[in-house]
């Protein structure tokens, strides 16, 4: 998948003057300088491994930052020269947290229009109830609720 310049090339960000010219400083050089500041810090990821940064890195980490700070996905696309916003969207990091917090969001807004108290703790009975019914499986396709449920996805399909 190729990416579309939708505007001029700016300046390259990092630059310096040699031969009295403005030249690119190039990725290796930033990828080198990058790793070294890590390795002095000493920080390493979740396995113990010290950190590695490649300069695209930082592209993906602005991307994330600035569709989670609310820039709208459309914008962060023109911003990277992406033709497809799918592109834009891989660079974008989801964390479990965001995850967890959109779904209970999501819950709330769902739940604003009906009245509080159709939404109580359940009783230990209730809930020993539920589970009792829960264990004994899934519906057959089709029969959930008296509804249609024809599609494509069938319980545990998810990876």
């Amino acid at each position: 998948m190729a990416e579309k310049i939708w505007n001029p090339p700016m300046p390259p960000l990092f630059q310096w003057t040699y031969g009295g010219q403005r030249i690119p400083v190039s990725r290796q050089l930033i990828r080198n300088g990058v790793n070294e500041v890590l390795e002095r810090t000493g920080l390493t990821d979740s396995e113990g491994q010290p950190l590695d940064f490649a300069p695209h890195d930082f592209r993906r980490n602005f991307i994330t930052d600035a569709i989670r700070s609310g820039l709208p996905p459309p914008i962060a696309q023109v911003l990277a020269g992406h033709s497809d916003l799918n592109a834009t969207m891989g660079y974008n990091a989801i964390y479990p947290a965001d995850a967890i917090e959109a779904h209970r969001a999501f819950i709330a807004r769902r739940r604003s229009p009906r009245p509080s108290e159709e939404y109580r703790t359940p009783t230990t009975e209730e809930w020993d109830a539920f589970l009792a019914h829960a264990h004994r499986g899934l519906p057959a396709f089709g029969q959930i609720a008296g509804r249609s449920t024809t599609s494509n996805c069938r319980p545990g399909s998810t990876p």
